[in-house]
């Protein structure tokens, strides 16, 4: 059957498949997995992730490459070539994936008493070329927690400070479009953006976490919570509200019509939310479930307005106004927090495989994913939480085989799976297993 073909029917043949699927999951395995050295024998892992329909674009420590959608090798650049002698520090701060098998990254050089430092952004042709080559020149930018995102007309950078944030918007060819700052109330060492959506007008809602870089252990320190502000800012830049939301670990959502929930989640304690309208108008902080104790983490959605939540015995599905719309024990077979969220539902830890997509009507689970025939997945460790689900079907993920017991240095790797009876499981794919 044609991709075209598949296209066209994909409604029919997806809501079928996950029907039948709900009764009697799936197990999935690869479609391809595919694994890599960081450069010169060095042991590597897995920075950042970005996927399309094309193909996916890895962020290692000190390199970057670039799979197709049928798992084949296009290019691995390190950041080097665009640094100077002096600059022997080198890291990939930023990737993003492009039509075309193309892609931006973002390379940084460092100089090792740190006085001297280098940020370039480029767009690397499908053959490993540099086909555009920006310095980005802003002093005091936290680098390594920037964030990229294409747009139709190029691309976005937006670049933490300690007191604010950079809109940098460049067009294809590397010129600059629209560069704003927005500041920040709160001045702290370490800003990130946690969740963000990019809106098809070009605006984009993010949430800003503020906080140290890290707490002593000798002496001991109290280790603040980070301040969290949600922006919406304009597509120049600008901005066009805030709301300052207070110090605490928690999770934003943005729905479909522009407005956001705010989760105050802590575990073992009760969920307390706050509904934000599109236009930035904050509404009082609500408990959710009658103070039932549950939290919201990770990717938990929103998906068509529903959230995953995690209380100590089960998995429970909610709506913005906190209602329990569905539940499962958890652990089960399938449990945890959602690793990623989409159309088709959410991914989350599963018993004996390494991931399991779990239905956003009634929680039930509609395939899994298994990397190697063995459960080796921490629903702890971070190094396993990279999965992308795309809304063709595709799921990319970075979990590696427990049977890769290699001493160093170790490879990173990446997989494709497909959610059953959507347009992704209908390719065929060459086994990559390497």
């Amino acid at each position: 059957m044609s991709r075209s073909h598949v296209a066209a029917h994909v409604l029919v043949a997806a809501t079928a498949a996950l029907s039948a699927a709900a009764v009697h999951a799936q197990v999935g395995t690869p479609q391809w997995s595919v694994s890599f050295e960081d450069m010169e024998g060095q042991s590597s892992f897995i920075t950042d992730l970005r996927a399309g329909n094309d193909g996916v674009t890895v962020g290692l420590l000190r390199s970057s490459a670039r799979l197709t959608d049928g798992g084949a090798r296009q290019w691995h650049i390190t950041a080097e070539p665009v640094c100077t002698v002096d600059q022997t520090l080198h890291r990939i701060s930023a990737v993003e994936s492009l039509p075309d098998n193309e892609s931006w990254v973002l390379r940084s050089c460092y100089s090792s008493n740190g006085a001297d430092a280098r940020h370039v952004l480029t767009r690397i042709d499908d053959d490993g070329a540099s086909a555009i080559q920006a310095d980005l020149h802003a002093s005091g930018a936290l680098w390594q927690y920037t964030r990229l995102f294409a747009r139709p007309d190029g691309v976005l950078a937006l670049v933490p400070h300690p007191n604010g944030v950079r809109w940098l918007r460049m067009d294809s060819n590397g010129n600059v479009i629209d560069d704003a700052f927005t500041e920040l109330a709160r001045t702290h060492q370490r800003v990130t953006f946690p969740y963000v959506r990019m809106w098809p007008n070009g605006s984009a809602s993010i949430a800003v976490w503020q906080g140290p870089n890290g707490c002593n252990a000798d002496p001991p320190t109290v280790c603040p919570r980070p301040a969290t502000t949600l922006l919406r800012l304009s597509a120049d830049g600008t901005e066009r509200w805030r709301v300052e939301a207070g110090e605490f670990y928690g999770f934003v959502g943005f729905d479909d019509d522009g407005s956001s929930l705010i989760a105050r989640s802590t575990y073992g304690t009760e969920l307390r939310l706050r509904q934000v309208s599109a236009t930035g108008v904050a509404g009082p902080t609500f408990i959710a479930a009658d103070g039932e104790r549950m939290h919201l983490t990770g990717e938990a959605g929103p998906v068509r307005g529903r959230y995953l939540a995690v209380s100590e015995t089960e998995q429970l599905l909610i709506g913005r106004d906190g209602r329990v719309l569905a539940r499962r024990p958890d652990g089960s077979t399938a449990g945890g927090k959602a690793y990623a969220s989409g159309t088709h539902g959410f991914i989350t830890g599963a018993w004996l495989s390494d991931g399991a997509l779990v239905s956003a009507d009634d929680l039930s689970v509609l395939a899994y994913f298994d990397l190697d025939g063995v459960d080796n997945t921490s629903w702890d460790i971070s190094g396993d939480l990279y999965w992308r689900l795309l809304d063709d079907g595709t799921v990319y993920t970075n979990v590696r085989r427990t049977s890769d017991v290699t001493p160093p240095p170790q490879r990173a790797r990446t997989s494709r799976f497909a959610v059953p009876g959507t347009p992704a499981a209908d390719l065929v794919f060459v086994d990559r297993f390497d």
